[in-house]
């Protein structure tokens, strides 16, 4: 009888985790995920299906040969786009592909040097460089002057410095190895910029040095510059708090002070972090929400501060996701931040991958939560091997640009379509099995509302599962949500009539789906496949009867 229905409300929350028994995921954690594929947790509350991405231009960054001509074959490591720099220019990029740099924006792609400068192996010019084997190329902006000015360093040459002025067909300048202000950081392959010193670190046969530059220099890094062995191989710099934080293999390094003069008293202090742990993926470190986040040998640690100023606590931040990092398989790691989401993604890149198989992490940090803050999901269909992202401001509001590109030539943006670069994104989410306050009673189950909050239209299905799948359970066909944006049909090839009630407005309403079958434990399923705008996974409300205990 109706008046002995009783109603079970699910509020989405907790994102992906994968730690937990099923017990303890389905009475503990009602509303998490087991699987939250391409949902992403959004900081408004909720699960929202992630927005894709588009070319952010149409034209193939070439493939140079040194003396300027195309390359006609290229292999694997002459296709591979090296850097995505977002510069100070308005919606501008510098990127590098077979060792060349490219501005680009997104209606033209212009050479940043003559192809009469040499710029990798082959070359006779005045500054012969290496090839760079499609290795990372990594930079940090500086404005030393009257411009914001790159500087790139790709693990092998001497450093190529950005001009800042995108008009010009010569705006990049690579160093000469040979000099004497340069070879100190010949083969350097990070960089950063510390209280306006130009920072580089290296790994050599005999050493794992930092190297800063002179004040407001970045030229001068000759051998009275400071030059510190940290003992380990480095894996990544970022300046976080007033300090340089120094990732190796094995440790987390710091160096604090302030100096206008390399060779004073007053000189940067190197002290451990911790000797414990280290980073062991390169560039997959970022500051999210006031923290820093980085891939360790256990997973994705946080570096956070503790109450006591200047002192730092490390915990596993992907401990709910063990089991996902664990599987995460990729000849290289790159990340990017989405700052307006308060968002962390780190991707696996594998070259043989399509984009669709591609996987990766999402982290969105709540501040009101405690421990890291971190809740997670994962997302399929990003490929990427290198990525930038930047707020802009000007005479624009606020905007946010994130571009990458891979090895297919192209540079992509995200967070400004419905599709993988025209292809359907596919979200899923599935609830833990959820006891509802007893696993040993059968609960009947009779409707299923779902409040989301839709952008536009939505073609999902929707099921329940019941005791945990087993093919001995009678399990419940899939019930498909198709809406227009503007009203709401229900179908299901077996079961004919179904409530179709929809409250308040279009963008915030209630699915009512009558539904079937009986367990001692159920979960949710939700999927959608199409180029839909985005929509809100809000909250679940089960209404059922209890059976009696046998």
């Amino acid at each position: 009888m109706a008046t002995d229905w009783q109603t079970f409300p699910i509020e989405f929350k907790g994102g992906l985790i994968s730690n937990l028994s099923p017990l303890q995921h389905g009475t503990n954690a009602v509303g998490s995920a087991t699987i939250l594929e391409n949902f992403e947790p959004s900081l408004s509350g909720g699960y929202t299906k992630v927005k894709g991405f588009n070319k952010f231009n149409s034209g193939l960054i070439p493939i140079k040969a040194a003396n300027g001509t195309t390359v006609g074959s290229p292999n694997n490591n002459q296709k591979r786009i090296q850097a995505v720099a977002l510069v100070s220019n308005n919606y501008t990029a510098v990127v590098v592909r077979n060792g060349s740099y490219y501005v680009v924006t997104s209606g033209n792609i212009t050479q940043a040097h003559s192809a009469s400068t040499a710029h990798w192996n082959g070359d006779s010019g005045t500054t012969t460089r290496s090839d760079t084997l499609g290795a990372k190329v990594r930079f940090a902006h500086y404005n030393f002057g009257s411009r914001e000015k790159t500087i790139f360093v790709d693990g092998i040459n001497a450093p190529a410095i950005y001009d800042g002025n995108s008009a010009a067909a010569n705006s990049i300048t690579f160093s000469n190895a040979s000099s004497s202000e340069y070879s100190p950081v010949v083969g350097a392959k990070f960089v950063s910029v510390f209280k306006n010193h130009i920072v580089m670190a290296r790994n050599t046969a005999t050493s794992n040095e930092i190297i800063f530059g002179k004040v407001n220099r970045d030229n001068s890094f000759s051998t009275d510059a400071l030059v510190v062995n940290v003992k380990d191989t480095i894996t990544g710099l970022i300046v976080f708090r007033e300090q340089l934080i120094v990732f190796t293999k094995n440790t987390v390094q710091r160096f604090t002070g302030s100096t206008t003069d390399i060779n004073s008293a007053n000189i940067f202090k190197l002290s451990a972090i911790t000797d414990d742990i280290g980073c062991i993926q390169e560039d997959t470190i970022q500051e999210v929400g006031g923290d820093i986040l980085f891939f360790a040998p256990d997973g994705i640690r946080s570096l956070a501060a503790t109450e006591k100023i200047g002192d730092f606590g490390l915990e596993v931040a992907s401990k709910p996701i063990k089991k996902n990092v664990d599987t995460l398989s990729g000849t290289s790691f790159d990340s990017f931040v989405i700052r307006e989401k308060g968002q962390y993604r780190v991707i696996a890149y594998n070259q043989s991958f399509t984009p669709l198989d591609s996987e990766g992490l999402i982290a969105t940090k709540f501040v009101d939560q405690g421990g890291s803050g971190l809740v997670w999901a994962t997302t399929k269909g990003f490929k990427l091997f290198c990525s930038d992202s930047r707020y802009y401001g000007g005479a624009n509001a606020q905007q946010e640009l994130v571009l990458f590109g891979h090895e297919d030539g192209y540079v992509y943006q995200a967070e400004v379509t419905n599709a993988f670069d025209g292809a359907s994104i596919r979200g899923i989410y599935e609830s833990p099995f959820m006891p509802i306050n007893d696993p040993t009673i059968r609960k009947t189950f009779y409707k299923l509302g779902l409040y989301l909050d839709p952008e536009g239209a939505i073609s999902a299905e929707v099921s329940l599962k019941y005791d945990q799948g087993v093919a001995s359970v009678i399990q419940p066909n899939k019930i498909d949500i198709v809406t227009t944006g503007t009203g709401i049909t229900f179908y299901n090839s077996t079961q004919s009539t179904y409530d179709t009630d929809v409250y308040s407005s279009d963008f915030d309403k209630l699915y009512n789906n009558n539904v079937v079958g009986s367990g001692k434990t159920v979960a949710i399923r939700i999927e959608e496949e199409s180029t839909n705008p985005p929509f809100r996974l809000d909250t679940a409300v089960l209404e059922y009867s209890v059976e009696t205990r046998q």
